[in-house]
């Protein structure tokens, strides 16, 4: 329950600061850690929106080290490490939540913040699916488990390109859908082009991705448990086209955004579903026997 609980506050505070960046209001509270010098700021949208923001934050902190304390304890060996490492990156996460807003949102920094944060939520995912004692925490990197590990880091590049898009201000450097400025191929020498067509051309190669991967668990009889999964994350990477032609049509909607960002959490979810399956199966732990 602890990791579910977890796993569920980061979704919504990935979201929700998904939805401050759509509604610019990211410097609502020009200051940090208080809002307008305050503990409580005065009652505007934005600045709720900023500080609600801060707000689940600040209690998906809490929950997520209470899980990381728990599995650290539970945990043994090496597995110790993913703990360690969730807590060591929410650290870092607030730190840089802090330079984020003192800084005024520089780009590069912006993006990694959001990076962090979604690489947190995939340690927190693990942590919620193995609890150290009914379920043994593994790591598999041989077969198909190294197939479906690769997807995974694919669709986080994918996922980190997409936020140095967004936060670069070129969501709408192409402003028409399935074409760029008119052209299959635009003209590649403006960073914000470049920067959008490659997250379009990326995200083309990880619906292909997704099809070579369910033909692949499709044709695999070790696979036969894994198929629903499989075809899931290829509808998903489907929709996940769609949703980013709505955005750009959309004119960069706060609401398509947010869904944007939604599904491809769903996309990680789902291949870390995949890699566990294959994890199981495969055998290779990291767990030594608790004494």
């Amino acid at each position: 329950m602890l990791g579910r609980v977890t796993v569920g506050l980061l979704f919504l505070l990935l979201v929700w600061g998904n939805l401050v960046a759509g509604l610019k209001a990211g410097l609502a509270c020009p200051d940090w850690p208080l809002c307008h010098g305050k503990i409580l700021p005065p009652f505007r949208w934005d600045i709720y929106m900023e500080f609600g923001h801060r707000v689940i934050a600040a209690v998906a902190s809490v929950f997520l080290i209470a899980l990381a304390a728990q599995r650290y304890k539970r945990y043994d060996g090496a597995a110790r490490t993913v703990p360690v490492l969730a807590i060591a990156l929410l650290l870092a996460e607030i730190g840089m939540g802090g330079a984020v807003v003192l800084l005024e949102t520089p780009v590069q920094l912006t993006t990694v913040h959001f990076m962090t944060g979604v690489l947190v939520f995939l340690l927190a995912f693990y942590m919620m699916t193995f609890d150290g004692e009914r379920e043994r925490p593994v790591f598999a990197s041989r077969g198909p488990a190294a197939l479906f590990l690769s997807v995974l880091v694919l669709v986080y590049s994918q996922s980190a390109l997409g936020a140095y898009v967004r936060h670069l201000d070129a969501g709408l450097a192409c402003p028409d859908f399935p074409t760029c400025l008119g052209k299959w191929v635009p003209p590649l020498f403006d960073e914000s082009v470049l920067a959008h067509f490659s997250h379009r051309t990326l995200g083309f190669l990880v619906l292909l991705t997704a099809l070579m991967l369910y033909l692949f668990v499709r044709r695999e009889p070790r696979q036969r448990g894994n198929r629903p999964l499989a075809l899931a994350f290829l509808l998903l990477a489907a929709v996940q086209i769609g949703v980013g032609a709505l955005v750009v049509l959309s004119g960069l909607h706060y609401l398509a955004t947010a869904l944007h960002l939604a599904v491809a959490l769903g996309l990680l979810s789902i291949l870390g579903h995949l890699w566990v399956n294959a994890a199981r199966a495969e055998g290779a732990a990291l767990y030594l026997p608790r004494s």
